[in-house]
């Protein structure tokens, strides 16, 4: 469990943030006995990222059409512009 890098996870921060007894453990390589805690803290921090991921593509696509509506508004207030022969 030891790591040779400096790069810490959010998850320590998180551990060590509500415990800082249970990330020096955890550092130390004891396994936690609330793994079915964790599981449940998981599985809701991955749907939470679903959400996230599906608002910013229906931002994205409604940016997009906005932009399209706007062309679409000057071309047809350019268009009015012109004189009909």
């Amino acid at each position: 469990m030891r790591r040779h890098n400096h790069f810490i996870t959010a998850s320590e921060i998180g551990t060590w943030c509500f415990c800082s007894k249970a990330w020096y453990l955890q550092h130390l390589g004891y396994r936690s006995t609330l793994t079915k805690e964790q599981a449940t803290g998981t599985q809701f921090h991955e749907a939470h990222l679903q959400s996230l991921r599906a608002a910013h593509r229906q931002r994205a696509i409604a940016r997009i059409v906005m932009l399209i509506c706007l062309a679409i508004l000057l071309w047809i207030g350019i268009a009015g512009l012109r004189p009909i022969r």
